[in-house]
């Protein structure tokens, strides 16, 4: 145990010897290190002392200064001696400002904005010594700043530039004069090109002789060079030669120093006269004259030529075809013989004599006193205008005037320019009613082709010869606007007739003024006149003549293109007129045999004859009223390409042309709805999507047409059978359904053919419906009936419904074949 004791006392014993060792190593490093600072302290404060008398003998200066205590802490000797302070004087706190001078503040203001950037500042400015005196110093300043980059410390160095600047001053002052002395070489140097490239002529007489003279004045002499000039006497180079007392007179007031300005005739060089003006004034410095002439030839010719212009102006205001007054305060001054030949007058006596209040009517007199008053004062020209004047025997012109200010022969003057635009006026108003007629004759055009539209349109559907009448009779009443129309048939004979509307302005007397014309002989469509009226025939069968009789004649058919219309809508009507009659006979001649039903042969018979007279009427349409109008619009075209036609008329005739065009395709389409083109060619389907598309262009409601279950394989017959129940349906909805969709299908199915039409419209109620089934001869609509009939002559059946959405359905079934 003890052994253990010992042990480790030892261990404790040398540890502390081992610490004490170090500690005294500790302290000799530390004296050894401390007297190496004092030793390097010692070098640093002798090489600075050094560094301070250098800087000292330079005069220059260095500082140090703390941000925080705002105050120079340090400052070499120079520095003190630069700027009259003590190292005292600075410790007090003195702030470093008071020593700028007050004008460069702002600069030195500045500098601390940059130097608390962090930026280092190379400047010079003025301080102001102890003594008061202001010294010029360049500075260099360097900011130390601390780690959250604010400036902490600067120190800067000064160097007194004052005698440097006052030497840079008196360098300024020799520089200053300097460049006086060239800026006075270089204005004598401008005014001697000036007078060199002067326009006017310069020429220095001494003594009688001419000693300088400029590149003008050699140039208006023709000169080549100044030895031809100089030397000379100035009076030798007049034209004609000067009396010896006028040349005293003037050498007397050019030496009295008054300013002479002469005009001269002077001979050049080559002998040719120059005018000039010349004006002569003494330096009594050089005891000469300068002698400024400028060349006035052209001006001279010029002024005779404006007086000659003036002459030539005059004698043009004189033949002009237009009248010219010139005119001061409301006062004639002048008027040329046109004007006078405008107003009446013979001498400006009798304008004078009546004032112009005369020659004004009295409502325009205040517009024109206000307008030329405008002139007068403005001074601006007044603008176009179309006014009247009354000449002296009365008569009112139209006129066109304008009035411009003529200020150069003085105030409130001015020139009015008038012009007679009598026959402008007068055909401009015949211009604008053969507008007015050409736009009346465009809308009865339209007027008439839409009711041929309308009236062919109607057709479809009639297989009655008395509908037909009426329709014929009603049409022509409206499109005359006259109730005396009547559709008469006659048997000139008996004696007898029958009367369709108006008969009450039928009498025998017309009856017998028709006959005497002999019907028979009379051709089909043709107007014929009669004492009280017009007639037309339209057709003739079994002897009986059928007329349309107009019993007015008052303006009623004035207008060719009426009676185009007329003729155009008989036309119409007698195609159809004796085949109606026809079918009307058979019918009533089966009738009368009591058969309940039509054979169906007897239908395809009738059936047959209305296609092929509806194809006559199409045929007859288009060569007919179709070429007429083909024939107009070429007409009308060649008299659109003329290159003379005014543009307003022209473009209103392009309208009318382009509406004839419009009529064409109408009778066209009227054409193809008699007899549908192609149809055997394009087949059903397409034929129906054609009927379909121009339809909608008509009607209010949308079609929607579902053919892919159809298979085109029909007879002649199935076909247009087919097409015409199409259009019936299509017509039927136009005139009674109300409706805002069609639909319609076409299917093929175990050898026939299904149509289905449905409609949104207002449909019809169980009770119409049952009716509808159970008729069978007689039917309140001709559409109707004629469905059932062709769908009858194809051994198909029909049946009448109502559609889910309200309104008409309707199925139809045919044979294919």
């Amino acid at each position: 145990m003890r052994h253990e004791n010992f042990w480790t006392a030892l261990a404790i014993l040398v540890i502390y010897v081992v610490m004490i060792g170090m500690i005294i190593v500790r302290r000799r490093r530390q004296r050894n290190l401390l007297k190496d600072n004092q030793t390097r302290l010692l070098e640093a404060e002798s090489r600075f002392r050094m560094l301070d008398d250098l800087l000292h003998t330079l005069d220059v200066g260095i500082w140090s200064y703390d941000c925080g205590s705002g105050r120079i802490v340090s400052a070499s000797l120079a520095f003190h001696e630069m700027t009259g302070y003590s190292a005292e004087y600075f410790g007090n706190g003195v702030p470093w400002r008071a020593l700028i001078h007050p004008e460069d503040l702002p600069l030195f203001e500045s500098c601390v904005l940059k130097l608390r950037q962090g930026e280092a500042v190379h400047t010079h400015y003025r301080i102001i010594h102890a003594a008061g005196e202001v010294r010029w110093v360049q500075v260099k300043m360097i900011p130390t700043m601390d780690q959250a980059k604010r400036m902490v410390r600067v120190d800067g160095i000064a160097i007194d530039v004052t005698s440097r600047h006052k030497m840079e001053e008196a360098l300024q002052d020799i520089t200053e004069r300097k460049k006086m002395e060239q800026a006075l070489k270089e204005s004598v140097e401008r005014y001697r090109r000036l007078v060199e490239s002067s326009p006017v002529a310069i020429a220095v007489c001494r003594e009688h002789k001419l000693v300088y003279v400029n590149p003008a004045g050699l140039r208006i002499v023709g000169a080549s060079g100044s030895e031809d000039f100089l030397g000379t006497d100035p009076w030798d180079w007049l034209y004609e030669p000067c009396e010896q007392s006028k040349r005293d007179r003037v050498i007397e007031r050019i030496r009295q120093g008054n300013v002479v300005s002469e005009e001269l005739s002077i001979r050049r060089m080559d002998g040719a006269k120059a005018e000039v003006i010349v004006t002569a004034l003494p330096d009594d410095d050089t005891d000469a004259i300068k002698i400024f002439f400028e060349d006035v030839t052209a001006r001279k010719a010029a002024e005779q030529a404006l007086i000659e212009s003036e002459r030539i102006n005059r004698h043009i205001l004189d033949i002009a075809p237009v009248a010219m007054v010139l005119h001061s305060n409301f006062e004639c001054i002048y008027m040329n013989p046109a004007g006078m030949r405008l107003l009446g007058v013979t001498d400006l006596g009798q304008l004078v004599e009546r004032g112009y209040e005369h020659f004004v009517p009295p409502d325009q007199i205040d517009l024109v006193q206000r307008e030329v008053k405008g002139v007068y004062e403005r001074g601006a020209t007044a603008t176009l205008v179309e006014s009247q004047i009354i000449q002296l025997d009365g008569t009112v012109i139209d006129i066109e005037v304008v009035t411009a200010p003529i200020p150069y022969i003085g105030d409130h003057t001015a020139l009015t320019i008038i012009r007679d635009i009598t026959e402008e006026k007068r055909a401009e108003r015949e211009r604008k009613a053969a507008e007015k007629l050409i736009r009346e004759s465009e809308e009865r055009y339209f007027k008439l082709q839409m009711s041929l539209d309308r009236f062919s349109s109607d057709l479809f559907g009639m297989v009655k010869i008395s509908e037909l009448n009426a329709r014929i009779v009603e049409e022509i009443q409206k499109v005359l606007k006259t109730g005396k129309v009547s559709l008469v048939t006659m048997n000139c004979g008996s004696s007898e007739f029958c009367i369709v509307g108006g008969a009450e302005d039928f009498s025998k007397d017309v009856l017998y003024a028709i006959c005497e014309r002999h019907p028979e002989r009379l051709p089909l469509c043709k107007l014929h006149e009669t004492p009280d009226g017009y007639f037309v025939k339209i057709g003739e069968i079994n002897g009986e003549h059928s007329m349309i009789y107009i019993g007015e004649k008052a303006s009623l058919l004035k207008y060719e293109a009426k009676k185009i219309w007329l003729e155009t809508i008989s036309r119409y009507v007698s195609v159809l007129y004796d085949n109606f009659r026809v079918i009307e006979d058979l019918t009533s001649e089966l009738e009368k045999l009591g058969s309940s039903q039509q054979p169906i042969w007897l239908l395809r018979v009738m059936l047959h004859l209305s296609e092929n007279e509806r194809k006559r009427l199409s045929q007859d349409l288009h060569d007919a009223a179709l070429q007429e109008q083909i024939i107009w619009y070429r007409k009308l075209n060649q008299i659109v390409t003329d290159t003379e036609l005014p543009p307003k008329l022209r473009g209103q005739l392009e309208e009318i042309e382009q509406g004839l065009l419009d009529v064409i395709y109408q009778i066209r389409i009227t054409c193809n709805e008699l007899r549908p083109p192609l149809l055997k060619e394009e087949g059903l389907e397409r034929s129906l999507e054609a009927l379909f598309e121009f339809t909608q262009l008509r009607t209010n409601y949308a079609i929607s047409f579902e053919g892919s279950g159809f298979e085109e394989d029909l007879s002649d017959d199935r076909l247009i059978g087919l097409y015409r129940i199409v259009q019936e349906l299509l017509s039927n909805a136009t005139k009674h359904s109300n409706a805002t969709e069609v639909k319609l299908s076409l299917s093929t199915r175990s050898g026939k053919v299904i149509l289905n039409y449905e409609d949104n419209g207002i449909g019809m109620g169980p009770e119409e419906l049952e009716k509808l089934e159970k008729q069978r001869d007689h039917f309140s609509s001709m559409g109707i009936r004629g469905m059932k009939e062709r769908v009858r002559c194809m051994n198909g059946t029909i049946a009448f419904g109502s559609a889910a959405s309200g309104g008409l359905s309707i199925s139809i079934s045919v044979t294919a074949r």
